[in-house]
């Protein structure tokens, strides 16, 4: 049907639209945060865009839904607003048959959203986790820059080098403060290189042809050495294994998991994809608007729809992992309500009419059935 075909098309056009500007958001916020990570040196720069993939892959269950609904509503909208929607009505074409033309679409997002949360995202985020451990336990070393000045993890060295090798082994211009309680002494070179020790594994800072200062200048204990090779040995914090926070726990894991924690988010899994057609559904009634309230007249309703759902969201996933809800009821009840809104809208909005439901279920008008 070319009427199909065409709603089809509007719909999917924006769906597009919608998640380009959704993503360029997401990414925006995430992009600062993960800057500001690099800024501190707790993550090395090459990292930024691996991590900014896992987080989207991470997120991506979360932003379908959102992108769901505020699609259908602003492509439905522009329908009222052209009042093309008007003439579908009039050849026969409700709501009804508007819903059944968007449920072609139910199958795709039930399996790329079911996909992604269910498997997905919980990988993505382990990786993400694993990544930042490993880059906030990494040699100290490692996080060498030419002309940057870093500091050790306890404070008691503070080092800089005004350029490095590619393989940051080898470093020219080097210079250290150490301190020892009250006690600091500065080191100088013109060259020095990273040596691990085969037997121990520790790890050094060899400074070659260079200089010692002890104490305070002008004092008499003030002293200066020169040498021709000095180690600074340079404290590497062992690593442990990564502690997975629970949403990068894998989906078997949570499903044989008594926790009621790891139920609450096993539960949050599955009806993501769920709720995704439920959002959907109810974007049909509420992207009816007036010809004078323009494309984006349920706009600001919208939102506040979907601020409410999801307040509802967090709220039933602490019910759930502080036990204060049966996980029998967990947070099945949520895109049930959503559905349960949707049909109230369509019902409100076709009132006095003959519609589908006071066709086929005749005791809801009087009628003997």
């Amino acid at each position: 049907m070319i009427i199909q075909r065409y709603i089809i098309k509007e719909v999917a056009t924006t769906l597009l639209a919608v998640m380009v500007v959704v993503l360029l958001i997401f990414f925006s916020l995430r992009f600062v945060r993960i800057l500001g990570d690099v800024a501190e040196g707790i993550l090395p720069a090459e990292l930024v865009l691996t991590l900014l993939s896992l987080q989207l892959l991470k997120n991506i269950g979360t932003i379908i839904p959102l992108a769901v609904f505020f699609s259908v509503l602003l492509a439905f909208g522009r329908l009222y607003r052209d009042q093309e929607m008007v003439a579908m009505t009039a050849s026969g074409i409700g709501q009804a048959k508007l819903t059944r033309f968007l449920m072609i679409f139910a199958p795709f997002i039930l399996i790329i959203n079911a996909s992604s949360t269910l498997y997905f995202s919980p990988w993505a985020a382990a990786e993400a986790d694993n990544i930042r451990h490993a880059a906030e336990n990494r040699s100290e070393l490692s996080l060498l820059a030419a002309g940057r000045f870093v500091e050790s993890r306890d404070g008691s060295l503070i080092m800089y080098v005004e350029d490095l090798s590619d393989d940051q082994r080898e470093l020219k211009n080097v210079f250290v403060q150490s301190r020892k309680g009250d006690r600091k002494s500065v080191l100088s070179s013109e060259t020095g290189y990273r040596y691990i020790d085969e037997k121990s594994g520790d790890e050094f800072m060899v400074m070659v042809d260079g200089y010692r200062y002890e104490g305070e200048p002008g004092q008499d204990d003030y002293r200066i050495t020169r040498f021709g090779k000095h180690a600074v040995r340079v404290e590497e914090k062992k690593a442990e294994a990564a502690a997975l926070h629970r949403s990068a726990k894998t989906t078997l894991f949570l499903w044989f998991s008594p926790d009621l924690r790891d139920m609450a988010e096993l539960q949050s899994r599955i009806i993501v994809p769920i709720v995704t057609i439920a959002l959907m559904l109810l974007a049909v009634p509420m992207s009816r608007v007036n010809p004078r309230e323009g494309q984006y007249g349920r706009l600001f309703s919208a939102v506040f729809v979907y601020v409410i759902y999801n307040s509802l969201y967090g709220a039933a996933y602490n019910w759930v992992a502080k036990g204060k809800v049966s996980p029998y009821i967990g947070m099945w009840w949520l895109p049930i309500l959503l559905l349960l809104v949707a049909l109230a809208m369509v019902m409100w909005q076709t009132r006095g009419q003959s519609n589908w439901i006071n066709d086929r279920v005749p005791w809801l008008r009087g009628a003997p059935a």
